[in-house]
C-alpha cells in the first residue's frame, strides 16, 4: 500500500489515496463499512457489539489500522507514522478482533444446551470485515478458516445426538451440516483445489449476499438470526468469513486473467452460472427437506407445506436449467435466464408466506430466493463476453440435408467439407468397421470410395498416448494434389508428416500449414463434427477442459484427454459423472 513517492511528496501535493490501488481501495471501504455495521448487531443472545467493551476496542484498533496509511499519505501525523503504512500492521491490528470472535464462538461451543448463547450477525459480519482488512497472505489461511467452519457445522447434529434431542432437531443439524459442506465443496474447496476462478467468484458473490443478508435482516429485536452448536444449524452466517479469507487470492488472480480472449472469459461466466444454479439446488432441496421434517415431527401447517412444494419445484426448475446451459450455452441461455426468474417468483412464495422481509425468513431461504438467482444473472446478462457468445449463434443450423446439398468442388463461397461432415459414426460403429476393415485398409485410402479410415492401433502399456483417439468420418472423397480447400476457419490441410488426432495424415500439399482457429463455442458446441473435437484436443490445448465437458465427445477421445494429466481437463471429466 505504502508509496514512497507519494511519502516524500510536498504537503500541499499530497493525497489520502494517491498510489493505492483501486480494488485495495474498495477492500479497505469495504472492511470498515463491516466494522462499523456489526457494532449494532447482536453477538449473542444477550448482547449487542457495542454492548461489550472488548467488542468496542477491538473495532477502534481494527478501524485506526485501517485509515492510518491514508491519514498519512494525507500528511497527518510525523514521518514516524510511516510504519502504520504498511499491510502487515493493519493485519496485525487485526488480530485482536479475530481472537474475540474465536473466544465468543468457543464459549458457544462449551456452554450447556440449555445456556443462551449462540452467535449472530454482529460477530459473523464482524470477523468478515477483520478479515478482509487483514488480507492474509498465508496460503492456507483460506482453507484452515473453511475446514474450522466444516467441523462447526458437523458438531451441531452430534451434539444433538449427545444431549438426547428430539429427532427432529439432530436431522435437521445433519441436513444443515450437508447443505454447509456442500456449498463450502463447490465454491471454497473447488476453488482451492484446481484453481478454478469460477468458483472463487461464486464464493465471493455467496459470501456477500448472505453478509447483506446478515446487515439488512438480521438485527431485529424479534426472533434475530443466530446459530449455535447447541441449535440446529451452524455454518451459513459464517459465509462471509470464508470468502473474506479468499478474497484478496481470488482478486489477484482475476487480475492476472486481463486480456483473455473474449471466448474464454464467456465460457467462465457460464461455469459461474453453472455453479450458482448447482447451490440453488443444494439450497432448495435442504428448504424443501427441512420442511418435510418438520411436517412429520409437529404436524401440517400451510407454510411447510408451501416450503415443501416450491423447494421441490426449485430443485427441478434448477436442475433443468442447469443442465440445458452445460448442453449447448447459446441455446440453453434464455432458458438458463427464465429459470432464474422463475426461482425468484417461486422464492417470493415462500418469502412472502413468512410474514413478509424479515427475521421471519432465514437466511438460507433468502438465499435461494435473491442472491443466488441473482449471481446467475448477472453471470449471464451483464458480461460483453456472454452477449457476443449468444449473439454468435447461428439462426438456421446446418442439417446433414443440407451439408450433403453442399458442392463437392473448391470455391470461394463453398464451405471447406461437405457430406463428410455429417454425423459421425457412433463409437460402437467405428470400432466394428475398424475391426472389419483391417490394419492395412487403415493405414490406405479405400481405390472405390476414397474415404480415409482412422487407424486402431493401440499404444503400448505405460506409455502416454501420442495422439488423440478419433471416429471414423464416412465418404470423404479424395482431393488432387494441387486442389486448395476454401477455408471456413482459414485452415489448410497439414503436411503428411504432422501427426493429428481425428484423421490420418492427408495428402500431401503444397500450400503452407496455418493454425486453425478453434473457439470455446466450437469445442463446447455438441453439433461440431467429432473429427473437430479432436482436432481440438491436439491444436488447441487451452480448450481440452471444454472438449471434455462437451457432452458429444466419444469415449476414446475421453480417455485420451484423461491421460494428459491436466487438472482442468480431470475436473471437467468428473464433471460428466
Amino acid at each position: 500500500m505504502t508509496d514512497p513517492d507519494t511519502l516524500d511528496a510536498p504537503e500541499q501535493e499530497r493525497s489520502p489515496f494517491g498510489g493505492v490501488a483501486v480494488r485495495e481501495l474498495v477492500r479497505d471501504v469495504v472492511a470498515a463499512f463491516a466494522l462499523l455495521v456489526a457494532l449494532p448487531l447482536p453477538w449473542d443472545h444477550a448482547h449487542r457489539g457495542s454492548d461489550r467493551l472488548e467488542i468496542v476496542l477491538a473495532t477502534v484498533l481494527a478501524l485506526l489500522a485501517i485509515a492510518a496509511p491514508y491519514l498519512r499519505r494525507g500528511g497527518v501525523g510525523p514521518s514516524s507514522w510511516d510504519v502504520l503504512t504498511s499491510r502487515r500492521t493493519v493485519a496485525l491490528a487485526c488480530i485482536p478482533y479475530a481472537v474475540v470472535a474465536v473466544v465468543y464462538l468457543v464459549l458457544d461451543a462449551l456452554a450447556p444446551a440449555d445456556a443462551a448463547g449462540g452467535v449472530g450477525a454482529g460477530l459473523a459480519v464482524g470477523l468478515a470485515g477483520a478479515a478482509l482488512a487483514a488480507a492474509p497472505r498465508w496460503a492456507h489461511a483460506p482453507a484452515v478458516v473453511a475446514g474450522v467452519v466444516a467441523l462447526g457445522t458437523l458438531a451441531t447434529p452430534v451434539a444433538a445426538l449427545v444431549q438426547g434431542a428430539p429427532w427432529a432437531v439432530w436431522v435437521v443439524g445433519l441436513l444443515n451440516a450437508l447443505v454447509v459442506l456442500g456449498v463450502l465443496w463447490f465454491t471454497a474447496g473447488t476453488y482451492l483445489r484446481s484453481g478454478d476462478l469460477a468458483s472463487g467468484y461464486v464464493l465471493l458473490a455467496l459470501g456477500g449476499a448472505v453478509a447483506l443478508e446478515l446487515v439488512l435482516f438480521a438485527g431485529g429485536n424479534v426472533d434475530p438470526w443466530f446459530e449455535s452448536v447447541h441449535g440446529q444449524r451452524l455454518g451459513l452466517l459464517l459465509l462471509p468469513v470464508v470468502a473474506a479469507v479468499t478474497a484478496r487470492r481470488v482478486v489477484d488472480d482475476a487480475a492476472a486473467t486481463v486480456g483473455e480472449p473474449d471466448d474464454v472469459r464467456a465460457a467462465r461466466w457460464v461455469a459461474v452460472a453453472l455453479r450458482a444454479l448447482t447451490i440453488v439446488a443444494l439450497v432448495a432441496a435442504f428448504v424443501a427437506l427441512v420442511a418435510l421434517v418438520l411436517v412429520v415431527a409437529d404436524g401440517v401447517r400451510v407454510g411447510r407445506v408451501l416450503r415443501l412444494v416450491v423447494g421441490v419445484l426449485m430443485v427441478g426448475v434448477a436442475i433443468a436449467a442447469r443442465r440445458s446451459l452445460a448442453r449447448d450455452p447459446r441455446a440453453g441461455h434464455a432458458a438458463a435466464v427464465g429459470a432464474a426468474c422463475v426461482i425468484v417468483v417461486l422464492g417470493l412464495v415462500i418469502v412472502v408466506a413468512r410474514a413478509g422481509l424479515g427475521t421471519q425468513s432465514n437466511v438460507e431461504e433468502l438465499l435461494v430466493a435473491f442472491g443466488l438467482p441473482a449471481v446467475a444473472l448477472a453471470a449471464l446478462l451483464v458480461p460483453p463476453s456472454v452477449r457476443a457468445l449468444v449473439a454468435s449463434a447461428p439462426e438456421t443450423p446446418e442439417t446433414p440435408e443440407t451439408a450433403e446439398a453442399a458442392p463437392s468442388g473448391p470455391s470461394e463461397d463453398a464451405p471447406s467439407v461437405g457430406a463428410s461432415d455429417a454425423v459421425p459414426e457412433t463409437p460402437a460403429q467405428t470400432q466394428a468397421e475398424a475391426a472389419t476393415a483391417g490394419r492395412a485398409e487403415a493405414a490406405a485410402p479405400s481405390s472405390s470410395t476414397g474415404a480415409y479410415p482412422v487407424a486402431a492401433a493401440a499404444e503400448p502399456a505405460g506409455r502416454a498416448p501420442q495422439a488423440a483417439p478419433v471416429a471414423t468420418r464416412p465418404e470423404v472423397r479424395p482431393l488432387d494434389a494441387t486442389q486448395q480447400i476454401a477455408p471456413v476457419r482459414a485452415t489448410q490441410a497439414p503436411d503428411s508428416t504432422q501427426v493429428l488426432p481425428p484423421v490420418q495424415a492427408a495428402p500431401a500439399q503444397t500450400a503452407p500449414v496455418q493454425a486453425p482457429g478453434w473457439s470455446v463455442a466450437q469445442a463446447m458446441d455438441p453439433s461440431t463434427p467429432l473429427a473437430d473435437l479432436a482436432r481440438i484436443s491436439a491444436e488447441a490445448p487451452h480448450l481440452r477442459s471444454y472438449v471434455a465437458a462437451n457432452p458429444s465427445t466419444y469415449p476414446a477421445l475421453l480417455d485420451w484427454l484423461g491421460a494428459l494429466g491436466d487438472p482442468a481437463v480431470d475436473a471437467a471429466l468428473r464433471s460428466r459423472r
